[in-house]
């Protein structure tokens, strides 16, 4: 049986937790709906911040979850399957139901993860504490808990998920976790980077784009549902593909569309970014993913072309080509090489040097097209901004892991 208070925060809970508004827009409506004394539903209503027909099934939701038909969990998932793909809400709770398989345990209020975050000063027990006690009364996951409650945000509890994911792989050590987070939290950095920086990660650049990484390229992930994503594969060890099915991201169709993709991408038939492209058109339309691949390669807008490091400099307005042509051969293929002796004229900062060795190893691995790559380079020179900062600009959700593969 829930508790009374989670089943009272059940409307805020189901609104985030299934990524239907954000945290400053619940807030807003938080606050209206306490200045004017009417319900939260009502003031959402009143400030138009989510649909008619959306909020039909978060009400649908929210009615499930009162009268103890499902518990706040389950609602959520099915709630993110039934917006994503419009279906009513007893539909999409069958579909969940008859997907989720029957592994979900008690969870402990020590883990891998809450050791990790505690040993890097990232939680205190009493936030520890409150998390179990939500997670307990909700079923939800404690890393969602804790973001939900603002203990953590969701960029920091990534940075601890992906480190411990590191430990658990034995790519780095739980010491080097620990010093890594803290250079996260204090620069508010990647921790990739924080871990690339002190010469403990490297990806090699065969590797082919995970279903999770395709998936959130073509917009079907959230951070927030990513991170879920990430923890359940962190604590229960299930398979991605299992894991979206069952939280309600995805259909069965769809995921076997982007496990058709994954192998094109692999065996260098399309690239990652144009299997992004393809996946999306499946689901928009109905499509069949050989149809979408097709009519990828026959748009102009979606074509390969070549991209030199010079080029990329050039291009983006970082040097001209004159001045480039000073001190490097304009057809070197080192990114590395041409932007030390870039470097080296005063024409680059080190902090820009980084971004466009990140950007090329984005363009280099198939991340982004050859244009995206030049526009993401100029928007960061331009704001004056980081790359993680331009791509949130550009609505791209992009592995981190692909942009530390230097050649």
């Amino acid at each position: 049986m829930l508790e009374k208070q989670a089943i009272a925060d059940a409307l805020p809970t189901l609104l985030l937790g299934a990524s239907i508004v954000s945290q400053a827009k619940l807030d807003e409506a938080m606050q209206t709906a306490k200045s004017l004394n009417v319900p939260l539903a009502r003031a959402i209503a009143m400030l138009n911040i989510v649909g008619d027909s959306t909020m039909k099934l978060v009400l649908d939701a929210e009615a499930m979850v009162t009268s103890y038909k499902t518990t706040i969990d389950m609602a959520v998932k099915a709630l993110r399957l039934a917006k994503q793909n419009n279906m009513n809400m007893e539909d999409a709770l069958g579909v969940i139901a008859s997907v989720h398989k029957k592994t979900q345990t008690v969870q402990s209020i020590s883990n891998p993860l809450t050791e990790l975050l505690m040993a890097a000063d990232m939680l205190n027990s009493e936030q520890l504490g409150r998390a179990a006690i939500k997670a307990k009364d909700t079923g939800m996951q404690m890393a969602r808990v804790m973001v939900l409650n603002r203990d953590l945000s969701s960029w920091a509890m990534n940075a601890a998920i992906t480190a411990q994911l590191f430990v658990r792989s034995k790519k780095i050590s739980k010491e080097q976790a620990v010093e890594a987070l803290h250079t996260v939290v204090r620069r508010r950095i990647s921790v990739e980077q924080a871990l690339f920086e002190k010469g403990l990660y490297s990806e090699k650049g065969t590797q082919t784009v995970r279903i999770g990484e395709l998936v959130a390229m073509a917009g079907f992930l959230s951070d927030g549902d990513m991170l879920e994503c990430l923890e359940i594969e962190l604590l229960k060890e299930k398979q991605f593909g299992q894991i979206l099915l069952e939280q309600g991201l995805v259909t069965q169709d769809l995921l076997e569309a982007a496990i058709v993709l994954q192998d094109m991408v692999g065996n260098n038939t399309v690239k990652a970014y144009q299997a992004a492209e393809a996946l999306k058109q499946v689901k928009a339309r109905g499509v069949s993913v050989y149809q979408a691949v097709a009519e990828n390669y026959t748009n102009p807008l979606s074509q390969t072309k070549d991209l030199t490091p010079a080029n990329l400099l050039i291009d983006s307005g970082l040097i001209s080509e004159p001045d480039l042509q000073k001190v490097c051969d304009i057809n070197e293929p080192s990114v590395i090489k041409v932007g030390k002796r870039v470097l080296a004229t005063g024409a680059l900062s080190e902090s820009m040097l980084y971004t466009t060795l990140r950007t090329y190893s984005l363009y280099n691995q198939g991340f982004v097209s050859a244009d995206m790559a030049i526009a993401l380079l100029k928007k960061c020179m331009l704001e004056a901004i980081t790359l993680d900062d331009a791509l949130a600009k550009q609505g791209l959700i992009l592995p981190a892991r692909m942009q530390w593969i230097w050649t």
